[in-house]
């Protein structure tokens, strides 16, 4: 899981910034950046008041609600002021490649209508089968 610390600027007449502002801070870092296309919030900790999400039923260890981000799928930790953190999964439906550009290998049919995996280009081509079809 990646770990970015952000500072948020103060707003005039304002004493601290709130965890509102602080979230908002975290979901824009989270979408502005190339780890998640949807970024989901799935858990936090508030230390200017104490408080946590998700709350563990008989989890003592005060990190709970972190084990539980870094369990459930958390790829980004953003750590506030050191005041609040976030963490933060990938809710699309699918992962898109987009941002990787063109990848090495493509997918073709043959003459007889079978698949093939082959590299860019239609070179070194492969049935794809059970087990390969798994790798695309």
């Amino acid at each position: 899981m990646k770990t970015l610390n952000a500072t948020q600027p103060l707003s005039s007449g304002s004493f601290a910034p709130s965890f509102e502002s602080a979230r908002a801070l975290a979901f824009s870092i989270a979408e502005s950046g190339n780890e998640l296309i949807k970024p989901e919030l799935i858990a936090w900790n508030d230390r200017t008041t104490a408080m946590a999400s998700p709350v563990l039923e008989g989890c003592s260890s005060p990190y709970g609600w972190r084990d539980y981000g870094l369990s459930h799928g958390g790829r980004l930790e953003v750590d506030v002021d050191g005041k609040s953190t976030f963490i933060l999964a990938e809710s699309s439906p699918f992962d898109s490649y987009e941002h990787f550009g063109h990848g090495p290998f493509i997918n073709i049919r043959d003459v007889q209508g079978g698949e093939l995996i082959c590299r860019a280009g239609g070179v070194d081509c492969i049935p794809l089968d059970e087990w390969t079809s798994k790798l695309t």
